[in-house]
């Protein structure tokens, strides 16, 4: 999770202006790279999930991780825009969601029932320290030397942390004789419990959940996207330069991993869906911070406040495991992940388009804080679905 949130996540970011010297492209193009790029991990999210469901998340996250290492030496390698899309769109675009987010996730989602919103938030403090570490290390070495030992790098990064974590872990807590929560297992032929219960994917779609989960993934998917994507060409276009601007990254992230500690535990004694909420609202408040702030200092203040909503993924994931059960988490998830590519995918394009035809990013920040209100708004409509009904719905 630390690699493929500080490396792909957080870290794509710092490659579009050296990208654009390097090969004499523009916004525009840098944009449609990275938005294919997740495009093809929404689309291929609920195959992956479906994958993860039927062989345990342990084995499609090695696979990925080395999927994922071999996408950046190409990316290294590339001689030219064409190579680079073929590395963003297949090894990367397949494999970096499965890494960032969806094998993770898929092994919390078995081993946490009662506290799943602080195992999911504290997983998040991964990432963070991903960011905290790669992100400012990536940005030393394409300052130093250029973007391709960066990716080289990045590659590296990928395997080390990514190949021991992944094989030291086990899919479910049944492998070492226990439940969810470290609970003990059941003597044999007493009766299952009601954790081992849950929706198939085609029944979590037919209830309005799955749809008003979808929705808000979609919102605050764009609007994470959109600003995760173009952050340091806005901050360029703010006049701070590209290290300062990875730094503020970095301690906006590491700010943000610490309250989701926080976020986490009061999402499990409340609910999900409105932790979320709040936070959202928080983030596009941060965004509105950054448009119309003319001094550094504020634009610290906006970065902060953003962090917030680092969190909230893991909080999504988290509602998705209270509603729908365990029986076939990863599919869900990646079909929720699907339905959200519409905006993960539009609003970095439109971003780079708007700054193109206007040599401005105020427009399209107005578009984000909209997307950040819009998640609120989804997550602000109730739900009846409760954790011990999933156990026991039909499929």
């Amino acid at each position: 999770r630390a690699a493929g949130t500080g490396i792909f996540i957080v870290g794509s970011t710092l490659f579009i202006i050296p990208l654009e010297e390097s090969l004499g492209i523009n916004r525009g193009v840098t944009s449609v790279l990275f938005a294919l790029s997740g495009l093809v991990g929404g689309l291929s999210a609920p195959l992956s999930g479906a994958l993860m469901d039927r062989y345990g998340p342990r084995k499609v996250l090695l696979a990925s991780v080395a999927g994922l290492a071999l996408g950046y030496v190409l990316f290294a390698l590339s001689p030219n825009i064409l190579v680079v899309f073929i590395a963003f769109l297949v090894p990367i675009g397949l494999t970096s969601l499965n890494v960032a987010f969806n094998g993770s996730s898929g092994l919390i989602n078995n081993w946490f029932d009662r506290l799943k919103a602080t195992a999911m938030t504290t997983m998040q403090v991964g990432s963070g320290l991903g960011v905290l570490v790669l992100v400012p290390a990536l940005a030393l070495i394409i300052n130093a030397w250029d973007w391709r030992v960066a990716a080289f790098a990045a590659a590296a990064a990928i395997l080390l942390l990514g190949f021991p974590a992944t094989w030291a872990s086990r899919d479910t807590p049944e492998e070492m004789g226990l439940l969810p929560d470290g609970a003990p297992a059941p003597a044999a032929g007493a009766h299952p419990a009601a954790h081992d219960g849950g929706l198939s994917a085609r029944a979590a779609m037919r209830t309005p959940t799955f749809w008003l989960i979808t929705g808000a993934a979609f919102c605050f998917g764009g609007a994470t996207a959109g600003l995760g994507i173009h952050f340091v060409p806005i901050m360029d276009w703010k006049g701070i330069d590209a290290v300062t601007a990875a730094f503020i990254l970095t301690v906006s992230t590491a700010f943000g991993a610490s309250v989701a500690l926080v976020v986490g535990r009061l999402a499990d004694r409340f609910s999900p869906s409105l932790v979320a909420g709040i936070v959202a609202l928080t983030a596009g408040f941060g965004v509105l911070v950054i448009n119309v702030a003319e001094q550094t200092a504020a634009i610290w203040a906006g970065a902060v406040l953003v962090s917030a909503s680092y969190s909230l993924y893991s909080l999504l994931w988290a509602s998705v495991g209270r509603a729908f059960g365990r029986r076939a988490y990863s599919t869900i998830r990646g079909s929720v992940m699907a339905g959200s590519i519409g905006g993960t995918t539009g609003a970095p394009i439109l971003a780079g388009f708007l700054f193109e035809r206007t040599d401005s990013y105020g427009l399209a920040l107005w578009i984000i804080v909209g997307l950040w209100v819009g998640a609120a708004a989804f997550l602000a409509v109730p739900t009846r679905r409760r954790p011990a009904q999933v156990a026991a719905a039909p499929a």
